[in-house]
């Protein structure tokens, strides 16, 4: 009688792509001939950056500082949804950039 089991899938573990590496790719994509020229580079921010932990913001400071203003702008006399919309951004970072110091 044959074996009627399935052969089992070998399982991948799910690793977090590294970010060094993917800043890398996109710099030299960017920028093609500085390619190979990169790798004692990336060791040193590798020793330099270990072990922390870091959030890169969608928008540079001044980016959201002038979305904040243009909320408060728009805000006048309509609803957040509306400047969300408008803006296309979400409800809460409306409101989120509403209570930024200076924004009103």
């Amino acid at each position: 009688m044959a074996d009627a089991r399935k052969p089992r899938a070998s399982v991948i573990p799910f690793t977090r792509p590294d970010i060094v590496d993917r800043i890398f790719d996109y710099i030299v994509e960017q920028i093609p001939e500085i390619a190979g020229q990169h790798p004692d580079v990336k060791r040193a921010v590798r020793n330099e950056f270990a072990m922390q932990f870091s959030y890169v913001r969608r928008r540079s400071i001044e980016e959201n500082q002038g979305l904040a203003a243009e909320v408060a702008r728009l805000f006048n006399g309509r609803s957040a949804t509306e400047v969300a919309r408008i803006l296309h951004i979400s409800r809460a970072t409306v409101y989120r950039l509403l209570k930024q110091p200076g924004s009103r």
